[in-house]
């Protein structure tokens, strides 16, 4: 089988190279991403590097699919399959894109296969923040002072302790529960229950667990880095984030995170040989990092950035899912990176209007998530406040966030709003954390 490979020069025009020949199934060429929606950026870098991808979306598993959640993709120059299990044997690596399939991960690996994804033991740190907080107390990880109540009756009692010591609290139900209540902030019993009645849990909300947790002042940081039971892949990733408006990421050697996070967690990526990024956000205030939730995944949204500013990014999938460590290959001229993301209130699908030559799947350019390509044109499709990701580079941080209005400028889709603020949050952040001593500053580390 041959094919061209397709992509684009660094103005943006379309190249055709010379035909390449797949080296047949088993091959370095077939993947087969295992998407919930979110990936399509990850999906078409394999594309760009002269990959045959299968790609496959979650939506599918109903005994009803909905439109909005199997047409994704429509379009794109992969071949998008109802039933992974008809092409498993034809590939050469399966991707899993997110947190749902841990136990198929580890399950596919023992079958003697290549897989990039997490497995279940962290994946439940993440998805249970009840369970996840009970592990890391007894791993010794840094966490915020906080207790796990069973049912309204101890949750209240718990809040108007800490109301009576002045002290706001955050409240995180535990896993299956978490589709009628995420996560919520009260400082008084009265705001407790006021959340909890609006929560819809019914008979169960006297055996439901909470996890509750003492705000612990600080600066929100957070990183990105691909982990094996041979170690972490260097450079990481340190970001700060803001969530649903954007985030900047900074490539680090030696990184603060290594001993306040991966060195303390390691063992258990050993023991479950974990093969996938590993991404955590905490608070540090000066003298430790508070880990506030880990995540066994490819990080949302800002994993968009990996896929165009990792030189090597296809070969460092592929070493992850065999267990392996090699140097992650960045551009040190242009360390900082930036991504904004362009949302909607409105449910309408509709056209996200951008300059073809801006959306690019290995560099700075426009990146979407939920899309299809129809007559030439992006259209979003509904189940997502994101509409499309800006996603530039720079020397600086500044530089890096002038390339991103300029991007954004090109944008064009009804009912859009970026929040600009973001910017000034973060600068804030970066400074602070210079006054809180001589670890995490956002810095370059090579």
């Amino acid at each position: 089988m041959k094919y061209l490979r397709i992509g684009k020069d660094r103005r943006g025009r379309v190249r055709f190279s010379e035909e390449v020949g797949i080296r047949g199934e088993f091959g370095r060429d077939v993947v087969l991403v295992l998407d919930t929606g979110l990936a399509i950026d990850h999906a078409m870098r394999f594309v760009v590097d002269g990959c045959v991808v299968y790609y496959w979306l979650s939506g599918y598993v109903s005994a009803f699919p909905k439109f909005e959640e199997t047409v994704v993709g429509d379009g794109f120059p992969f071949e998008k399959v109802e039933d992974w299990g008809g092409v498993v044997d034809k590939v050469g690596l399966i991707y899993v894109t997110d947190n749902v399939f841990p136990k198929l991960a580890e399950y596919l690996r023992k079958l003697g296969k290549r897989v990039y994804g997490p497995t279940s033991e962290l994946v439940r740190w993440e998805a249970d923040r009840v369970y996840g907080y009970e592990r890391m107390k007894e791993l010794g990880i840094s966490v915020p002072p906080g207790r796990v109540c069973q049912g309204k009756e101890e949750l209240v009692g718990y809040v108007k302790e800490k109301e009576r010591e002045g002290k706001r609290v955050w409240v995180k139900i535990e896993n299956r529960f978490r589709g009628q209540v995420e996560t919520f902030s009260v400082a008084t019993a009265e705001e407790a229950e006021m959340m909890l009645s609006q929560a819809g849990l019914g008979p169960y909300v006297d055996e439901a667990k909470f996890l509750v947790q003492e705000n612990v002042e600080g600066v929100e940081i957070g990183c990105d880095g691909w982990v094996v039971p041979g170690g972490v892949l260097e450079p990481i990733a340190y970001t700060i984030e803001k969530k649903g408006r954007g985030n900047v990421a900074v490539w680090q050697r030696g990184s603060d995170f290594l001993e306040y996070w991966y060195g303390r967690v390691i063992d258990v990526v050993q023991e479950t040989d974990y093969r996938c990024n590993l991404s955590v956000e905490g608070i540090w205030n000066g003298r430790d990092l508070y880990i506030l939730e880990p995540t066994p995944r490819n990080p949302y949204p800002v994993s968009s950035l990996y896929p165009r500013f990792v030189r090597n990014w296809v070969d460092v999938v592929w070493a992850v899912a065999e267990g392996r460590v090699i140097e992650v290959e960045v551009d040190w001229d242009k360390p900082y990176m930036v991504e904004l993301t362009v949302t909607s209130d409105s449910n309408l699908m509709r056209i996200i209007d951008v300059p073809e030559e801006l959306v690019r799947w290995d560099g700075e350019g426009i990146g979407f998530r939920r899309v299809v390509y129809k007559g030439g044109k992006y259209w979003w499709v509904p189940g997502d406040a994101i509409l499309c990701t800006i996603n530039t580079y720079g020397a600086t941080i500044e530089e890096a966030f002038r390339r991103a209005e300029e991007l954004l400028s090109e944008v064009k889709c009804s009912f859009m709003t970026v929040d600009w603020t973001v910017k000034d949050e973060i600068m804030e952040d970066v400074r602070r954390l210079r006054e809180l001593g001589e670890r995490f500053w956002f810095e370059v580390r090579r």
